[in-house]
């Protein structure tokens, strides 16, 4: 008698024999490996391969390996054409359980012979190679101009007002209609040029007007992130949160900041060299409680997939990574990165998407790219502290823009004035 596996295995390649229109359909729930058995799986791929065939030509073609009497026994199986994918679905579920028996009845070999990282990534792997055949159904023309027409009639009727999450600095929004859900947002600058800064801005800002968003800080832990936080809420000033030498007007408004900080949904994750698996984990567990924007301060001090030894193919798999879990999740990624040094060594300080470190697909895989740039780090006269009829230092240092480098769906390649407030930990919006 034979398995229910088995038999399925034979209805479906049955079906696919007798009605091979099916094929295409078949093939967008299944794969070759989610048949047990070589014979299925020859058959399988020849029918894939020649778009359909008969239990002569297939059996010919195998030389052997599966005989035309065997054949013409799965064609004779009861099936109906319409149940094709109901038969896939149901031999994807049962293969999916078998490769995670298999890999289960593998830990304890796995741990012998393998960190405990190592394999969290190949469940991950095993996790997403899983999904992999969960495709979404192509829309026609009709549904897509409906849907159109009503998304164009929305914006018209609020032609004035933001689509997107506002960034908080309205020179900003205005040049990138704010934050979109299944967006990455690459914040990329040298170091101490602002970019944890404007990171935590826009979060404070996400926040402030009722979202959620996390904060992964790889670099500073959760009291530094807090301080930070206080400061540009509170507008009192960092130095003397750091110091402890705070006025009573200072105290006062870090009462009143942490009265508008406790309403915020606001969650902060200080675990260092943290994967990618983890943040997605983490996320996926927010986002049933609601998850609007994710910060993620840095790329390139994440916990990278140790079985690539390609620095820049590494970066490139997290990359990708996140740019799926926004589309995933439905939220924005804020990812900052870092700058190579070549910057530096260059008259002209300003950045471009060359300058990204370890830059692989990042460029590739953002919809944004933003460069927080302030040309006071780089003025002699600001680190000397010079004042002349040209130059006054106390002015140069507030004077900042946001680079807006690329743009999937808006303009690129302009720049947005902004002030910079040191003292607060904060960018603002000119004037």
């Amino acid at each position: 008698m034979l398995q229910p596996e088995e038999h399925l295995q034979q209805t479906i390649l049955g079906c696919l024999l007798s009605w091979p229109e099916e094929i295409d359909t078949a093939a967008t729930i299944i794969n070759t490996d989610d048949f047990y058995g070589e014979k299925y799986r020859l058959v399988f791929d020849h029918l894939l391969a020649n778009q359909g065939g008969d239990f002569v030509t297939v059996s010919s073609a195998l030389k052997g390996k599966v005989s035309a009497s065997e054949i013409v026994a799965w064609s004779a199986h009861e099936a109906i054409p319409a149940f094709i994918p109901r038969y896939c679905k149901d031999l994807k579920e049962i293969a999916n359980k078998r490769r995670l028996f298999d890999l289960l009845g593998n830990v304890r070999l796995m741990a012998s012979e393998h960190s405990s990282q190592e394999m969290l990534d190949r469940l991950e792997g095993l996790m997403t190679a899983m999904s992999g055949n969960v495709l979404n159904e192509p829309v026609g023309a009709i549904q897509l101009m409906k849907e159109a027409s009503i998304r164009l009639t929305h914006r018209f009727d609020n032609k004035n007002q933001l689509h997107g999450i506002p960034y908080g600095i309205e020179s900003l929004d205005t040049a990138t209609n704010g934050l979109h859900p299944g967006e990455l947002i690459v914040v990329a600058g040298r170091p101490s040029m602002g970019k944890s800064a404007l990171a935590g801005n826009i979060l404070e800002n996400v926040c402030r007007i009722g979202k959620s968003g996390i904060l992964f800080s790889l670099e500073m832990d959760n009291g530094n992130c807090a301080d930070r936080l206080i400061s540009s809420v509170g507008y009192i000033n960092y130095s003397n949160i750091r110091s402890g030498r705070m006025s009573d007007e200072d105290w006062s408004r870090t009462t009143r900041a942490f009265g508008n900080i406790y309403d915020f949904r606001m969650f902060i994750d200080d675990t260092p060299a943290i994967s990618l698996r983890e943040i997605k984990s983490k996320c996926r567990k927010l986002k049933k409680g609601g998850l609007d924007v994710v910060v993620i301060d840095y790329l390139q001090l994440m916990g990278m997939n140790p079985a690539i030894s390609n620095r820049v193919q590494a970066i490139g798999e997290v990359s990708r990574g996140l740019k799926q879990m926004a589309r995933e999740l439905e939220c924005s990624v804020v990812l900052l990165s870092q700058l190579n040094r070549g910057v530096d060594n260059r008259a002209d300080k300003r950045p471009n998407m060359s300058d990204l470190r370890d830059s692989g697909e990042i460029e590739q895989d953002a919809d944004v790219i933003l460069f927080p740039f302030r040309p006071s780090a780089y003025c002699v006269e600001c680190k000397d502290n010079i004042c002349s009829e040209s130059h006054d230092p106390d002015v140069h240092k507030h004077v900042a823009e946001i680079i807006i480098e690329k743009q999937r769906n808006g303009e690129r390649n302009i720049s947005v004035p902004v002030a910079w407030m040191g003292e607060f930990q904060q960018f603002k919006q000119m004037g």
